[in-house]
């Protein structure tokens, strides 16, 4: 398995600059790839199952030749209601090995790349937080033995 030192560049890639961003999305890309070697292949839902925690549901939502965009979520039922939390929209780029998350429940995001080149700090901070998440909550999955 690789592990985030292993990837980081030689220079120091400040927290919540466009470099910092990048390297999380590495970092994002490769954990994902260790819960999920097969992400290329898969063509429907579905279910990982931990010992240790709740069912993670994963659904399909658009595939290419180089992307792939999915949802990652937890089912919960509460008052015969079920609700997806953190239900994470994420797109991985299979050319870049890359992933980002592009939404968090009913926050979504959208394709920000000219913003970002331009270096606006306010659209690195949102991606920078909404990434974070991802990455911490991919590190409890890869823990908890996900498959």
């Amino acid at each position: 398995m690789i592990n985030d030192h292993e990837i980081i560049p030689q220079a120091i890639a400040k927290p919540r600059s466009f470099v910092g961003l990048m390297t999380l999305y590495e970092s994002n890309f490769i954990k994902l790839h260790n819960l999920l070697p097969d992400l290329r292949d898969i063509d429907k839902g579905r279910v990982l199952e931990s010992l240790n925690a709740e069912n993670l549901y994963l659904t399909i939502l658009e595939k290419t030749k180089y992307t792939i965009t999915f949802s990652l979520t937890y089912s919960f039922k509460h008052n015969n209601k079920i609700n997806y939390e953190p239900n994470l929209t994420i797109r991985a780029y299979y050319d870049g090995d890359l992933a980002e998350v592009i939404s968090i429940g009913d926050i979504h995001g959208r394709n920000q790349f000219r913003e970002i080149v331009n270096q606006n700090n306010e659209i690195i901070s949102k991606l920078w937080k909404k990434n974070i998440v991802f990455n911490k909550w991919l590190d409890y999955l890869l823990d908890n033995n996900y498959s």
